[in-house]
């Protein structure tokens, strides 16, 4: 009985790994042999990715992609330069935002410097197997402020940023999320990047009908001080694959629409980046089949008496087509020993089509307020 008992739980122990991605069950396999078909697997942004280029954005690369007949696959996997497979989660939950899509953490640190492998493998209940390979390039360089792009003269928005959620491509008004769902995101600058504001045109397409359980209300803007998801940190988030963790950040400063009232008033949101709470600072005109202009701010201030970093915020939305307005629609000072103090601008489409246009960051200086 005890030696059963230990069999069992050390199956479990392993089914809970897999789960998480950190293991393959059965075995220490590698993947299937070379050759097996990859139509059924496709890989968004192509098979030739790079990263570090622009410095260290997050700590994970995300590759991202879709399988065809979802409902028939059993497991599915990433290998990177021919090692354990890693499982990956290809049901909707969070940053997976449909039945068949998958978003690998991929560690940087276990990326070699120069030209790596990644094999995506799906195995599906008719005995049929699914392959893709990607060519990752690990670089070297960095991404000083300020940053000003010009999507006409972008043919790649790995030139200028990293994908972190969703499948992104570039059209007439900008950089736009192929599909909506939960917390599209696109990654822009590094790990250093303190004190900044960003000027940003956005047009908005459609806002969702519907959001996820897990959701929401619709939201559109930018996270501020981005440095990627986390697993455990000061909200004890789980181990996943993709991790879901979405703090600490510095904040998020966006629209927020009401769940369920997507053709309602959208409401200017400073939300916290050390804790679900939020302040709504009223109603904001953002019409779908418009185009405004948005600007964000974050802006160290002297630490509290506690030692706690204190940060202050801003954010407003104008039409267009109108002048900037003189004031604000918010401004926050943020005092917290766990909001994140550094890190990138990430843009945000939260069930939301809308398309991120020509853009400025331009870095600010700590503690002199400006308009």
């Amino acid at each position: 009985m005890p030696e059963r008992l230990a069999s069992k739980r050390l199956l479990l122990s392993l089914s809970a790994l897999a789960v998480a991605g950190l293991v393959g069950l059965g075995a220490i396999d590698r993947l299937a042999p070379a050759g097996a078909a990859s139509s059924r697997i496709e890989i968004w942004h192509g098979t030739e990715q790079k990263v570090g280029h622009l410095g260290r954005g997050q700590d994970d690369f995300n590759l991202m992609g879709r399988i065809e007949n979802p409902r028939d696959l059993l497991s599915l996997q990433y290998a990177l330069n021919g090692s354990i497979p890693v499982e990956l989660n290809f049901r909707a939950y969070r940053r997976v935002a449909m039945d068949g899509h998958f978003n690998a953490d991929i560690p940087i640190a276990a990326l070699a410097p120069g030209r790596n492998t990644v094999e995506i493998e799906g195995r599906f209940a008719n005995g049929g197997v699914g392959r893709q390979t990607v060519t990752l390039d690990r670089r070297s360089g960095a991404s000083p402020l300020p940053v000003q792009i010009d999507w006409s003269t972008v043919s790649d928005p790995q030139d200028v940023g990293q994908y972190v959620d969703g499948h992104w491509r570039l059209g007439e008004d900008g950089l736009r999320p192929a599909h909506m769902g939960y917390d599209r995101l696109f990654l822009i600058g590094d790990e250093s990047w303190q004190d900044y504001q960003i000027t940003a045109v956005v047009t908005i397409h459609e806002v969702a009908p519907e959001t996820g359980p897990l959701s929401g209300g619709n939201g559109l803007g930018v996270v501020l001080r981005f440095t990627g998801h986390v697993a455990g940190g000061p909200r004890r988030f789980p181990i996943a694959q993709p991790k879901w963790g979405y703090q600490p950040v510095g904040s998020i400063a966006w629209l927020r629409w009401t769940r369920g009232r997507p053709a309602g008033a959208a409401f200017a949101q400073f939300l916290r980046g050390d804790s679900n709470d939020k302040t709504n600072h009223g109603e904001v005109e953002a019409r779908a089949g418009e185009t405004y202009v948005l600007k964000a701010l974050c802006q160290t201030l002297p630490d509290d008496e506690h030692g706690r970093g204190v940060t202050r915020y801003a954010f407003k939305l104008w039409h267009a087509a109108a002048a900037e307005p003189q004031a604000w629609d918010w401004e926050q000072v943020q005092a917290s020993a766990d909001a994140l103090r550094r890190g990138g601008v990430a843009l945000v489409a939260h069930h939301v089509d809308a398309s991120f246009g020509d853009m400025a960051i331009v870095p600010l200086a700590p503690g002199s307020p400006q308009s």
